[in-house]
């Protein structure tokens, strides 16, 4: 089963603000996973958010 554009967005939320998923489907729990990789990659070499132009 492929999870639909609505449900993705709710993990990737849920992934960026912390929260627990409360699911025990494998597949929703590997795409939020994924997600926590990006999100903690993206700390360790400073790139969140918009970058500033001066």
């Amino acid at each position: 089963m492929s999870l639909n554009s609505h449900r993705q967005h709710k993990i990737y939320i849920a992934a960026t603000m912390g929260y627990g998923l409360g699911s025990e489907d494998p597949e929703e729990l590997a795409l939020y996973e994924m997600f926590k990789k990006e999100i903690e990659k993206d700390c360790r070499k400073r790139n969140m958010g918009i970058k500033r132009t001066d």
